[in-house]
């Protein structure tokens, strides 16, 4: 495991934002979410981690070079084999949990955008063992056919939360069962050597692995279960939520807003007076801050990198 690029001394290095990037389809969220955290003066820094194939890229590398992002490189992480067959998805999100190199990791979506600063997330008190995250909003206001039939507000964790301060409902033994369910899209790691093994146990032998929608995020609700501390839901606002939560979201206290289900890159166009859609032009707006840097950059390598790895992913119409 190597990391690249912490050379200048303007952060905390005890502790650090994580994401993890298997491809190109996702650098210019990767862009808005480093920018974001940057442009609200964050005393941490955006560790990303990227696999091999990424890392083989090296054109790809030279980008993160240029957007000043430092890499780490994680190995594959798969569950072992059933029947001859694997769960094959983004295991490689519970990495984090290894880097005992720092005191904090909190692991992000590059697919979020920060709207204020964050860095009180690095004091949260965790009990020794735990995790901390947000839940997961088990409305399906989509009505997804392959979600679990017990998917509907009524059992959602935010319509229990307090909707006046948004502060989330306590996980008790008698909570509804979807209230033990995390989103991982945000989370607070206190990274061990021992809790990172018992994942990896835990990914290898657990019965409903082979079935799991969610990777990494289902497994850390049946490892964690009764051991994660929830987070207001500011800390991991799903886009989604602000219809079907409209009681409990305020846009002012949104601190992170994440891009679940279609990504705001995949087209300029968006709907500005639908409730969730108009959520993408933050998106579009922080976007700009990084174009004008990139494309107004003195150094002509930083301007071909922007023409040949990112305007590729991001849509330009």
């Amino acid at each position: 495991m190597a990391t690249n690029g912490e050379a200048d001394g303007w952060y905390d290095p005890t502790k650090i934002w994580t994401t993890l990037l298997t491809n190109r389809g996702y650098f210019g969220g990767l862009l808005v979410l480093n920018h974001s955290l940057r442009r609200h003066k964050s005393k941490y820094r955006l560790v990303v981690m990227v696999t091999r194939a990424v890392e083989e890229d090296t054109e790809y590398m030279e980008a993160f070079a240029a957007a000043g992002i430092p890499t780490i490189v994680v190995d594959k992480i798969e569950p072992a084999p059933r029947d001859g067959k694997i769960n094959k998805g983004t295991w490689e999100k519970l990495a984090p949990w290894s880097f005992t190199q720092y005191e904090r990791v909190v692991l992000l979506d590059s697919d979020q955008v920060i709207l204020q600063n964050i860095d009180e997330m690095m004091e949260v008190e965790i009990p020794d063992g735990w995790i901390a995250s947000t839940h997961a909003c088990t409305c399906n206001p989509r009505k997804l056919p392959h979600y679990s039939k017990d998917w509907v507000p009524a059992n959602c964790a935010f319509t229990a939360a307090n909707q006046a301060t948004g502060e989330p409902a306590p996980i008790t033994p008698a909570s509804p069962n979807n209230h033990h369910l995390l989103n991982s899209g945000t989370v607070i790691v206190q990274p061990s050597q021992a809790q990172y093994d018992a994942l990896m146990h835990a990914m290898n032998t657990h019965p409903d692995v082979p079935a799991m929608l969610f990777f990494d995020q289902d497994l850390l609700a049946i490892v964690y279960r009764g051991r994660w501390k929830p987070l207001p839901y500011k800390y991991n606002a799903l886009k989604p939520m602000r219809d079907c939560h409209g009681g409990l979201w305020r846009d002012e206290d949104v601190k992170i807003l994440h891009y679940i289900l279609n990504k705001p890159w995949k087209s300029r166009a968006y709907d500005a007076n639908d409730t969730i859609e108009s959520t993408h032009k933050l998106w579009w707006d922080e976007f700009a801050l990084v174009e004008k840097e990139w494309t107004g950059s003195s150094d002509e390598k930083t301007r071909k990198l922007w023409e040949s790895v990112v305007v590729p992913v991001v849509a330009q119409e």
